[in-house]
């Protein structure tokens, strides 16, 4: 059975395995021993470092491969743990203390070969895994069996503390994911939905944190190996955490109704429990919920409400950049289950921490820094969701509601109303739902009828924002720019707004009108665009971040704002992990760990020497001033801005006071045009021949020098309007091609094979009359100034995108010179004959061939 998408990115969310320039295995207990790239291998390194990371077992105590006499048989064990150094360096099979057998991801059982292995040495147990499934067992030397059981010791500690935890024995988490992905597997029913099987979670980590808060030693939140295997005693065990969460609900009667319960049944907490009970989750390092959150939910919502799991990293980045002080107020009015909110917590919490202040004075801080973050949600869920990953902080619950931010602030409680309510938040940090989708849009009159960007819009003669009175209810409007304008009417004069954004807004012709409103009642501090690998594996929508502030006083009539564009997030499109690497090609450790590949931390760094005027300004990270912006559309893309992008347009222009050149519009010497789009009309399969069927070229295809990947269309299956399109997207021999999406800018042109047959409406057609500038304009497109003077207006969502009135303005410098036009553009001719020669040469040659040999 093929991995699920939850799968690939939960394997890929846990310890990742280095590897070398060469892609092999760089040891995790040896990093100058390369071993081969095998499934196998990869869930052994993993398991060494849980072993190591963990539970406390010394590296040096940790061999692979080691041999085991059993009888006659000499057997290699994949791992083994000895009782000291020297026994591990001369292999003493007397002095093991486990051994663990490792599988495959495809072997789903074992086959007793741990079994003989624990039996013919000292060990006192060990496990079997194939890294999704583990299986532990444990020698019972009285009865000279080997037993079923719970789980590996922490290291010094015998087999049978297994469920007998004293809260100084549990185990500050490394990873918690993969504990997470056996409890999702252990309490996951068919049809049930992830947000509900998320919230079953949430009761059993709320009751573990309920007992290790508990001023008792020995943990009520455990069950041994005899209670697991017992039916009797499993009830007993799975009451007490039952018990545990009672006492949750009596606590906070403001998140849980008395009438909730943990939903998972006796065999599927006990499972839940045996693989959560040596941890401490409130030694915790990060957000235990949102983790949790991530892999029940995540991959389930898919973007199907415009909701996406925020990247970490990008959170970071959003904190740091906006940098909240002890004396705000937060808010985040979509904040899904509260990573803003816990990660701003967080980040004052360390601010604190790191100041001069008592030991007394920073709680007494942070007591009251809970009381000053706000969120709501319009998913009840959600909103619980978030309230309970708040109490794992400090109790900062009680500023979240369930409601719905777009609608009037009268809908939120009179309490919230008075603490956060309009013009109080001086920080908001927020990813709203975002995207194009029909389904996705705000239609409510209701609710348009708040904003102005709710309303029907045309710019006038003098390009002036005129609104209508009526709402924008058919078409509807894309809900991140109704919060982007709700965001700003609920900060406080001189407050900051974080913002993640589709990236389209920031210039496509839609958004003009919320542009113009930002700039008209708030300052820009800086705009970031998002790599596009930032919301995968789940969601293909390319996003940036905006930053702005709300005036105090009058704006400024010119300021400067930081642009940046991030290329590295530190994961491939599935969510692995891309670690930093020397010149040599191998991963860099820092303080024992690996280093994610990204840059949003830089970036962060960068707009705070931007503040301080100290900025090294570079291809990605530079700034503007507000007078620079684009006033033909206002645009807000750092793309627009790039400096090689202005560099290119500076230089053609300077041409343009050469003497020697003209500067023409693209658009006035040549026609330029992309045809319509329509309903393929597909032959049937195998049909390449026929009077009604045409050739249809993709946009690969066109690039491609032989004719195996082109389709075939049949026009007696087009209606009218279909073989109208048909015709408007026909391409002849000569036609300069430019791809508007996908691989954006490249630039084809159109052979004889070409000639008369049908190319995809994703391909701006430039057409030149004349044979010398054709040859002149299509290698100056080439170039590298055509590219950046082309790529400078790209614009899009989903993907980046070009039109053709963009390409159509293109400067293009001309020489005056009509010789030097001839003579490039003779040459790039003649390039294309000889290619179409060898083509001609190469079919003849395969004709030749076929008949010779029948």
């Amino acid at each position: 059975m093929a991995k699920s998408e939850l799968d690939k990115w939960l394997e890929a969310q846990e310890y990742q395995v280095a590897l070398d320039g060469q892609g092999k295995i760089i040891d995790y207990l040896d990093p100058e021993t390369k071993r081969e790239n095998k499934p196998e291998e990869r869930i052994r390194q993993k398991t060494a470092h849980i072993l190591h990371r963990e539970l406390g077992y010394p590296k040096e105590l940790i061999g692979f491969e080691r041999t085991i006499n059993i009888g006659r048989e000499r057997k290699r064990a994949d791992i083994i743990v000895y009782e000291n150094k020297r026994a591990n360096a001369e292999n003493e099979q007397g002095k093991i203390i486990l051994v663990g057998e490792i599988k495959a991801p495809n072997i789903k059982s074992q086959d007793g070969q741990l079994v003989s292995y624990i039996s013919a040495c000292s060990a006192q147990g060990g496990f079997w895994t194939n890294g999704g499934n583990i299986e532990f067992y444990r020698k019972d030397n009285k009865k000279n069996e080997i037993l079923n059981w719970l789980g590996v010791p922490k290291y010094g500690l015998a087999w049978d503390s297994i469920g007998k935890f004293s809260k100084s024995d549990l185990i500050s988490p490394v990873d918690l994911k993969l504990a997470f992905q056996r409890c999702h597997n252990a309490i996951y029913r068919s049809g049930i939905d992830s947000e509900d099987v998320a919230l079953d979670m949430v009761r059993v980590i709320l009751a573990k944190i309920e007992d290790e808060s508990s001023a008792a030693d020995k943990c009520e939140f455990h069950i041994t190996p005899d209670e697991f295997h017992t039916e009797k005693l499993r009830k007993v065990a799975c009451l007490r955490v039952r018990n545990l969460f009672d006492a949750v609900k009596d606590r906070y009667p403001d998140v849980f109704n008395k009438h909730e319960e943990i939903t998972a049944s006796d065999s599927q907490l006990a499972i839940v429990v045996s693989y959560l009970q040596q941890y401490s989750f409130l030694d915790a390092p990060y957000d235990v919920i949102g983790t949790a959150y991530e892999v029940y939910v995540a991959s389930h919502l898919k973007g199907e409400r415009g909701q996406f799991f925020t990247n970490r990293l990008v959170v970071d980045m959003m904190v740091k950049i906006i940098d909240p002080t002890e004396k705000d107020l937060i808010l985040d009015p979509a904040c899904g289950s509260g990573g803003f909110l816990v990660s701003s917590m967080n980040y004052l919490f360390k601010k604190i921490d790191s100041s001069k202040r008592t030991v007394s004075a920073k709680e007494i801080l942070k007591r009251n820094l809970v009381h000053q973050i706000y969120g709501s949600d319009i998913s009840p869920k959600l909103t619980k969701i978030a309230k309970a990953n708040m109490l794992i902080g400090k109790d900062g619950h009680g500023g979240i509601e369930q409601a719905n931010s777009l609608d009037d602030i009268s809908k939120f409680s009179a309490n919230f109303q008075d603490k956060a309510g309009i013009g109080k938040a001086t920080i908001i940090l927020t990813n709203p739902p975002f995207g194009s989708g029909h389904d996705i849009r705000i239609k409510e009159g209701k609710i348009l009828g708040q904003y102005k960007s709710g309303m029907v819009w045309n710019i006038n003669e003098k390009n002036e924002i005129i609104y209508e009175n009526r709402t924008n209810s058919k078409q509807g409007v894309a809900p991140e720019i109704l919060f982007l304008e709700k965001s700003i009417q609920w900060l406080k004069p001189g407050g900051k707004l974080g913002i993640v954004m589709a990236k389209g807004q920031l210039d496509n012709r839609e958004a003009i009108a919320i542009r113009r409103y930002i700039l008209a009642n708030t300052r820009i501090l800086g705009v970031v665009n998002l790599h596009e690998d930032t919301f995968q594996p789940f969601c293909g929508s390319k996003a940036s971040v905006i930053f702005i502030e709300k005036p105090a006083e009058r704006l400024p009539k010119d300021y400067k704002i930081f642009l940046a564009i991030s290329n590295k997030v530190g994961q491939t499109s599935r969510g692995e992990a891309i670690f930093k690497r020397d010149s040599e090609g191998s991963p860099i450790i820092k303080k024992g760990s690996y280093i994610l590949d990204e840059d949003l931390t830089d970036i962060a760094l960068d707009y705070h020497k931007f503040l301080e005027g100290n900025l090294t300004e570079s291809a990605f990270r530079f700034s503007i001033k507000l007078s620079e912006l684009d006033k033909s559309d206002y645009s807000l893309n750092p793309i627009r801005y790039l400096p090689k992008h202005n560099a290119a347009f500076q230089k053609v222009l300077a041409l343009g006071d050469n003497e020697e050149f003209e500067i023409h519009r693209l658009g006035d010497i040549t026609r330029v045009y992309n045809g319509p789009r329509f309903k393929r009309p597909y032959a049937e399969l195998g049909i390449t021949e026929g009077p009604t069927i045409r050739k249809y070229f993709t946009g690969t295809a066109i690039t491609q020098l032989n004719t195996e990947n082109i389709k075939y269309l049949d026009s007696s299956k087009a209606d009218k309007q279909t073989k109208k399109h048909l015709e408007a997207l026909t391409i002849y021999h000569g036609y300069i091609l430019v791809s508007d999406s996908g691989t954006l800018g490249r630039v084809a042109y159109a052979l004889k094979q070409h000639n008369g047959h049908i190319a995809t409406n994703n391909l701006i057609r430039i057409v030149v009359d004349n044979l010398f500038l054709r040859g002149y304009i299509y290698q100056f497109l080439k170039s590298e100034i055509g590219q950046s003077l082309m790529l400078k207006s790209a614009y899009g969502t989903n993907q980046e995108h070009l039109e053709p009135d963009v390409i159509a303005e293109i400067p293009i410098p001309v020489p005056k010179n009509k010789s030097l036009i001839k003579k490039i553009g003779q040459n790039v001719i003649n390039s294309i004959e000889e290619l179409e020669k060898s083509l001609e040469s190469t079919r003849e040659a395969e004709s030749q061939l076929n008949t010779l040999f029948g």
